[in-house]
């Protein structure tokens, strides 16, 4: 790190002097801290007798105590300073280390650093040696857990312990730290945003910066860049050799937006009893918070993490990866409980692709809690779509709330509304529709390419608000858990980026624009579920993201298969096809040839094999027996006039034309089935 020349005064000081000079001049921020410190412990009256504040690991916990206790020096105060990591946790190793300092009678101030290191000796603090301090001899503590639940619950210390969290530093202060380091003006906004307000990051960051010989963007822009620099923040951050299963519960938790016990088992293949013993070990570092639905790290050291699996192996990362991806994808199939968390889970699992990130901002994504809107939440709901889309959007919203409510779901921060996705699901024929054209529309498209079966249905994401991602975890749970999903729509606008190129880099098919309700464009983004289930789909994208070169393998199969052939086209060309059942050459004209119902390749003898297993496919179905029975006798048994086929039917001619016409249809049903879901129609 670059450091200034001294001047003559300081050459002259002692060196431990000067070091506590420049210790005062790069001192940045934290007015309101000490602000707080100077109140409670420095008055004639002090505020508490023990302050224990504490923070995460790099907050700037001991650099704010240093800078307070030369203050509380300067003021004549007797202070004497313990840290625990020089220290041992037992009595005598205390009382030692403080006689070591002076007369334990004369402190008029005791401050512990590292007091998440004193272990079983905090028992002993707090029930013998501070009950035994004079009340007008003050006690800070900083470590990096708050007080353990014993002094919580003990009555004597309610009144006479206080606690203070000492948080990220603003970005106003991150800059004027930077600045003091002499980092360059233009690389000090991507080095705040780097560090989230982390003092020790931001330093480590400078001095990277400043040994930097290309004057780039510098490590703050791409941690992926300086991996001596994430192993020695991780090195601060951790205070430990994590053993080799341990790290690998750390990279769970990085690549997982929120981690439980049972996804730390099923990643890593590991006992129950040894899963719990990992939750616990994660639950107690000081960068992890606990929330409801399970583990989040801070997200710097989210970064860091994943960027120090990658630089150790990728195959370790990518089978982590793909074991994460697996089980969230069964989970989530089997629409058990909590299948929004589900969904939001395996959604930002794409984050770690490069192209995912540039598309879509994930920042604070883990903090979304994603649910299914209640009655109270309608004006709220319907303000953020006003705000987003307009009255007519909110008006129309509405309509679809008192037809569908449970198509609302919305996405909270802290039990603020930040997100809102409208997404109705609809059926072939049904009756009492909203006046919606963008409705109108993906029924029709849908009939017009592949009709939907009865009780199949068809997911319109109508409306989204709020961060993209939002709308990709609620997409991501429904794609998965709707009954009989056929087809899904989303429809985006042209004026609103965000959600559309997450959904190409998803698979989606983008098709022609739909006027909306007041005329404007609607794009929509297509995926035929038939031809690809969901756990299917989930699985090619899983490989997809697992490269940073999205070109690199093929997208998610997206869109019904010979989607360019529609309903009406694909029967005809099914009479065409069973007229020239005996005529290869004309056979081979047939458009059919291009869809899947032959493999590729296939020719029209393949063609002919498949018209002729529908036949009897129709044969074999008591209900349809005459229908294949007619089929074969006109097209298949040889050719001959329809007088004839009639005769042979023993049917009048008039009868035989209608059932000729019903077994055409019907075969033409059952192809598109077999085309869209396989050999075996569902």
């Amino acid at each position: 790190m670059h450091i200034p020349p001294l001047t003559q005064a300081q050459g002259a000081a002692s060196p431990a002097g000067v070091a506590t000079a420049r210790r005062r001049r790069l001192f940045t921020g934290r007015v309101a801290e000490l602000r707080l410190l100077r109140e409670s412990l420095l008055g004639e009256q002090p505020g508490c007798q023990v302050l224990w504040l504490h923070g995460m690991a790099g907050v700037g916990k001991s650099t704010l105590l240093r800078r307070f206790v030369a203050e509380a020096k300067e003021e004549g105060r007797t202070v004497r300073v313990i840290d625990m990591r020089s220290t041992a946790p037992t009595p005598e190793g205390f009382l030692g280390a403080l006689e070591a300092q002076g007369a334990p009678a004369g402190t008029e101030l005791l401050v512990i650093d590292s007091g998440e290191l004193l272990g079983p000796l905090e028992a002993w603090l707090r029930d013998v040696f501070l009950p035994g301090l004079p009340a007008d001899r003050p006690v800070l503590v900083g470590a990096r857990r708050p007080p353990s639940a014993e002094w919580r619950t003990d009555p004597q210390w309610w009144d006479l312990l206080h606690t203070a969290v000492l948080g990220a530093m603003s970005d106003a202060e991150s800059a004027r730290l930077l600045r003091d380091r002499d980092v360059p003006e233009t690389a000090v906004p991507a080095l705040t945003r780097a560090a989230h307000g982390l003092p020790l990051a931001l330093a480590l960051f400078a001095e990277a910066r400043q040994r930097s010989e290309t004057g780039g963007a510098g490590p703050g822009a791409a941690l992926e860049d300086a991996p001596e620099l994430v192993g020695e923040l991780l090195r601060l951050l951790l205070r430990e050799n994590p053993s080799p299963t341990r790290r690998d519960a750390l990279a769970v938790l990085a690549l997982a937006r929120v981690t439980t016990e049972e996804l730390v088992r099923h990643t890593l293949g590991v006992p129950v009893a040894e899963a719990h013993a990992l939750g616990d070990w994660l639950r107690g570092l000081s960068f992890v918070r606990s929330t409801a639905e399970g583990l989040v790290p801070h997200p710097l050291v989210r970064k860091a993490l994943v960027v120090d699996l990658r630089w150790r192996g990728l195959e370790k990362y990518e089978r982590l990866h793909r074991r994460l991806h697996a089980h969230l994808t069964e989970r989530l199939a089997q629409r058990t409980g909590g299948r929004w968390a589900l969904g939001a889970g395996l959604a930002h699992l794409g984050r770690v692709n490069r192209a995912v990130r540039e598309a879509v901002d994930w920042e604070g994504t883990d903090r979304l809690h994603v649910r299914t809107a209640r009655p109270e939440d309608l004006d709220a709901v319907l303000a953020a779509l006003a705000k987003e889309h307009g009255q007519v959007a909110a008006a129309t919203a509405r309509a679809w709330w008192e037809r569908q409510p449970s198509a609302f779901s919305l996405a909270e921060d802290g039990g603020g509304l930040v997100a809102v996705l409208v997404a109705p699901w609809l059926e072939a024929g049904m009756t009492g529709l909203p006046d919606d054209p963008v409705a109108r529309a993906a029924l029709a498209r849908t009939r017009e390419r592949a009709p939907l079966r009865r009780g199949e249905r068809l997911l319109l994401a109508r409306w989204s608000t709020g961060p993209p991602a939002a709308a990709a975890f609620a997409l991501t749970t429904l794609w998965a858990t709707v009954p009989r999903l056929a087809v899904s729509w989303t429809c985006t606008v042209q004026d609103l980026p965000g959600l559309a190129p997450l959904l190409g880099l998803y698979g989606q098919l983008r098709e022609a624009p739909v006027p909306g309700a007041e005329g404007e464009a609607v794009l929509p983004y297509v995926q035929d579920w038939r031809g690809t289930g969901f756990d299917a789909w989930a699985a090619a994208l899983c490989e997809r993201l697992l490269t940073d070169d999205p070109s690199a393998l093929p997208a998610p199969a997206s869109g019904p298969p010979g989607a360019e052939l529609p309903w009406p086209a694909f029967a005809e060309a099914v009479k065409h096809a069973y007229r020239d059942a005996q005529d290869l050459r004309q056979l081979a004209e047939n458009p059919l040839l291009g869809t899947r119902l032959v493999a590729p390749g296939g020719d029209a003898a393949a063609l002919r094999d498949v018209l002729a297993q529908t036949v009897e496919q129709l044969r074999a179905h008591a209900g349809q027996r005459q229908l294949g029975e007619v089929l074969e006798i006109t097209y298949l048994s040889g050719p001959r006039s329809q007088q004839a086929a009639a005769s042979r039917a023993r049917l009048s001619f008039s009868t035989y034309r209608r059932r000729l016409s019903a077994a055409l249809t019907k075969a033409a049903e059952l192809l598109r089935d077999r085309e869209l879901y396989g050999t075996a129609a569902r």
